[in-house]
């Protein structure tokens, strides 16, 4: 009992920030997982339930600003990528698979931070696509699909609300695919169903609640920092985990 709550605070902690942010929840809330005993398996279905029903409330709350147009060809490239990690998985080495994950997001994270971006267009829903079948990828095999679309976000400039409505509706289907797409491989430890993961949601929903009062009080450039600095961190979180 003192490892699942010990478990409730990190997931709590990691959703007020996650709440904020639009993501980041899954990034933080991993590698304490990992640290209190948990699985591989494990942590990926606490992480994809727990940001599947936080951003499914942040989706109703911010609907009429989602950018639907892009977040369906997020999803639609997410659904072979997320087959794909279903399928790959059980081949890899978890450990190689985390620590070169990380390496590449900490690195395209500093390159966030550092560089100046000159004017550019928007991304079309090609790289929209292709994103989501980089994020549908991660999501079945590590769980942690929110960088590579944080950053296509961050390219497309977008006002925080404005993120954290795409951000929501990337993930609520992207996740929703990846429950289902691991529940048909049988890659849902049943260990795991009762009572951690309702308890686990239960955490990741009071926080996601906190953090997301925060979004409409933070400044876009400050908000803009910490998504990078979050990228890089998570990266790091990832690469030791």
């Amino acid at each position: 009992m003192t490892t699942i709550l010990f478990a409730m605070s990190g997931v709590l902690l990691a959703s007020v920030v996650g709440g904020a942010a639009g993501f980041a929840t899954s990034l933080l809330a991993a590698p304490l997982l990992l640290l209190l005993g948990f699985g591989v398996r494990e942590v990926v279905v606490v992480n994809l339930t727990a940001t599947l029903v936080t951003r499914a409330l942040a989706l109703v709350l911010y609907r009429r600003l989602v950018d639907w147009r892009g977040v369906a060809a997020l999803v639609a490239g997410s659904a072979p990528g997320a087959v794909a990690g279903a399928f790959t998985v059980p081949y890899l080495n978890q450990q190689v698979l985390k620590t070169v994950t990380g390496v590449v997001i900490c690195a395209l994270g500093l390159f966030l931070l550092l560089h100046r971006p000159r004017s550019a267009p928007p991304p079309g829903c090609g790289l929209y696509a292709c994103v989501g079948a980089v994020g549908g990828y991660l999501s079945t095999s590590i769980s942690l699909n929110g960088p590579p679309v944080a950053m296509l976000l961050d390219r497309a400039r977008l006002p925080p609300s404005r993120f954290v409505a795409d951000f929501a509706g990337y993930f609520v289907g992207t996740n929703a695919i990846s429950l289902a797409v691991l529940g048909l491989h049988g890659q849902i430890p049943g260990s795991l169903l009762w009572p951690a993961l309702p308890l686990l949601a239960a955490a990741a929903i009071a926080g996601n609640q906190i953090g997301a009062r925060l979004t409409t009080v933070i400044p876009r450039h400050a908000f803009q920092v910490v998504v990078k600095c979050l990228v890089i961190a998570s990266g790091v979180a990832t690469a030791v985990s």
